[in-house]
């Protein structure tokens, strides 16, 4: 029988003991994958997840009831501002909410002077770096319409409730149906405006409408905007 060389039986060891794998962690310092915990419950066991876009009632107080603003949570407020939400801003923006309400003291872009808004979040100056506009800080606020203004600079805004506050204008299409019956059943004004509407607009939403349409349209989001003011009520709304 032909014998190996002691010389090449060596190198062939040691090679095999250094490819070998490295030693694995002791099972006590295992940590257990999400599945491996959840093998020994049922799906009726498992704990609930619930999802983070899950509708839920609308925030009542303030994220932080120490600062100078009474604002939402900012969670919330990053899913509010996602896009136009109309049944939303009627429900923060009635009146007996704890927000903060601002004003705007001249007209910026699409904001009306004297515009009522409500206050989401304010930016502190940055303490270092670059100093952008009047180095006050910035607000962002939401809407009666519902949609969210960013950015708006602290001179530009004030807490003093003007005379005559305005508002953007009310979108009623896009208030829930019940919402609007209870808006129609709660207030005269309302259900007048709603009724010319109606006829000057003959069933219209939005697109080429008339300017009877327009007018009438902006008497009806005034009107609503009006009753809630003055303490008028809405149907609860998950948000």
């Amino acid at each position: 029988m032909r014998r190996t060389p002691p010389l090449f039986f060596f190198v062939v060891s040691a090679l095999g003991c250094g490819s070998s794998p490295p030693p694995k962690a002791p099972p006590s310092q295992a940590v257990p994958t999400d599945a491996a915990a959840s093998t020994d419950q049922t799906p009726d066991q498992a704990p609930p997840t619930p999802a983070d876009d899950a509708p839920s009632p609308l925030p009542k107080a303030c994220a932080d009831p120490a600062a100078a603003l009474c604002t939402p949570p900012g969670r919330f407020v990053e899913r509010l501002c996602d896009k136009a939400h109309q049944d939303v801003a009627l429900a923060l923006l009635t009146r007996g909410t704890p927000f903060t309400r601002l004003y705007l003291r001249g007209k910026l872009d699409e904001l009306l002077f004297d515009e009522e808004v409500l206050a989401l979040r304010f930016h502190a100056p940055s303490k270092t770096g670059m100093v952008v506009g009047s180095g006050a800080g910035t607000y962002d606020v939401l809407r009666w319409d519902g949609s969210c203004a960013t950015g708006i600079e602290a001179e530009a805004i004030t807490q003093t409730r003007p005379p005559n506050p305005r508002s953007a204008r009310v979108k009623w299409h896009r208030i829930e149906p019940k919402a609007q019956d209870v808006l129609i059943a709660g207030s005269d004004a309302v259900k007048r405006a709603h009724a010319k509407r109606g006829k000057e607009c003959r069933g219209a939403m939005t697109g080429d409408v008339s300017a009877a349409c327009e007018k009438a349209d902006a008497a009806l989001g005034d009107a609503v905007v009006a009753y809630l003011r003055g303490g008028g009520s809405l149907p609860p709304v998950e948000f």
